[in-house]
Parts: C-alpha cells; structure tokens; sequence
C-alpha cells in the first residue's frame, strides 16, 4: 500500500529524500506518483527499516516423521549472498550520501570561517563610533582654544606695539630735553666763564 509521502519515508529511514529518490531509482522501493506528491510501498520501506533483510522463505516438504507436520523455512544460500550484497550495496550508499553531506558543509564551514575573518580584519581595522566623535570633539576643541590664542596673541602684539610707540615718544621728549638742558648748562657755562 502507498501511504507514506517521499518526506515521510525520508524521516522514517533517518536518510534525505534523494536518498529516496535513489532507493525508487534502483528499484529497492516503490513509488507512485499523485499528481505532484510521491508515494512510497510501505512494505517496502518496513523492509528497509529492518535492516534491509528480506523476508523470503522457501518451504520444501519434508517426510512427515511425526504426526505433527512440521514446516521450517530454509534460506538458500544464493538468496542470502544476495541480501548481504543488498544490504553492503545499501550501507555504500548510505556512507556515500553522508560523505558526499560532509564534504558539502566543510565546504560551506570553510566559506563561512573566510567570511568570519574578513569580518574581524574589517572590526580591528575600523575605529569605533565612540573614538571619532571623541577624537573631532577634541579636535574641535584645539581648534577653538588655538584660535583664542592667536586673538591673545594679537591683542598682546597691538598693546606691545602701542607701548613701544610711546616709549619711543617719550625716549624722544626725553632726549630732546637732555640736549636743551646741556645746551642751557653749556650756555651758563660759557657765560660764567
């Protein structure tokens, strides 16, 4: 009977649906299709669940000995050779599946680590938000205090200037007067004698 779905089956076996899909492609399970939706035997799948062993039995008579009929089921050795190359051939692709699973997410963790150190160059290269708007607000701040400085610096220029004019000025009365004073020391000198 078809009851269970591709997806069903795939969480029943513990495999992927294309594993599954491998398994309907070798003829190890039976499918039916409805429409989009894919169903697997049931007896099919309990088979697989079970190991993969087939439940096949030959009956061959035997003398009755008793007066009980007995009936043992008897395995060929061919058919037992064959359900061990079905379950081997099984098992290999199980382990291929999952080797080939494996291979991919190592691949995705590699590309995943390359990204992951990129991104820390990218935070170890990068200055914090914090840091730049320290560093501008100090930045601003030299800017003001240097430019109250050269205002200082011309205030104080203009008042050594202003003073050095009067200095000059009075340095000028000053020798101006000396010389009229030696002038009238001279003049009283001379008259004297």
């Amino acid at each position: 009977m078809y009851k269970h779905t591709r997806q069903e089956a795939a969480d029943m076996l513990g495999i992927s649906t294309r594993s599954i899909d491998r398994y309907v492609k070798a003829g190890k399970l039976r499918a039916k299709k409805d429409g989009k939706v894919v169903y697997i035997n049931s007896s099919d799948l309990d088979n697989l669940i079970s190991g993969g062993i087939v439940n096949q039995e030959i009956i061959v008579e035997k003398p009755i000995l008793n007066s009980q009929f007995e009936r043992k089921p008897i395995y060929t050795e061919s058919k037992e050779i064959e359900i061990h190359n079905n379950f081997k051939n099984a098992l290999d692709e199980v382990y291929e599946d999952l080797r080939s699973e494996i291979k991919e997410k190592d691949t995705i963790i590699r590309e995943l680590s390359i990204r992951v150190g990129r991104a820390e160059e990218l935070a170890k290269n990068s200055v914090s938000l914090i840091d730049f708007k320290k560093s501008q607000f100090l930045l601003e701040e030299s800017k003001t205090n240097l430019n109250q400085a050269i205002v200082d610096l011309q205030a104080e220029k203009e008042n050594i200037t202003t003073e050095l004019k009067y200095q000059k000025t009075n340095n000028l009365i000053l020798l101006i007067s000396l010389i009229v004073l030696f002038a009238i020391a001279g003049t009283i000198f001379i008259i004297k004698i």
